[in-house]
């Protein structure tokens, strides 16, 4: 399964990033049997752009990437994202390894709606 964290710098023990569109990069980890292996950091092409988040959340489906964990997303990013399978995990405070952990051990919450009240 292919996990992608946002993340504000280009490392595992970064923090994760509160806002997805504009995150510096994403660190991309295939789990299996609950081990972290072949981790991929790219940086996120769309942070400075206007829109930055429904480029982001392109450029993630183009990943085929299964799992992502982040912060807040609009609605058409969060949309584009849900319409291509991928399921999408709160973030918590801490770095992008301890989510990675967190994840493994089914300790993250699910996106099911937006902040704003967008339904899924």
């Amino acid at each position: 399964m292919k996990v992608a964290v946002a993340s504000k710098e280009y490392n595992l023990d970064s923090e994760v990033n509160p806002i997805f569109g504009r995150s510096s990069a994403f660190i991309i980890a295939d789990v299996e049997e609950g081990n972290i292996k072949n981790i991929s950091i790219i940086e996120n092409p769309a942070k400075n752009e206007t829109g930055a988040g429904n480029t982001a959340a392109n450029f993630i489906v183009n990943q085929k990437v299964d799992i992502l964990i982040s912060g807040t997303f609009g609605p058409v990013a969060f949309h584009i994202l849900k319409n291509a399978g991928i399921t999408v995990y709160k973030i918590t405070s801490g770095s992008v390894e301890k989510h990675l952990k967190r994840f493994i051990a089914n300790k993250l919450e699910e996106v099911t709606t937006l902040s704003g009240g967008f339904p899924v």
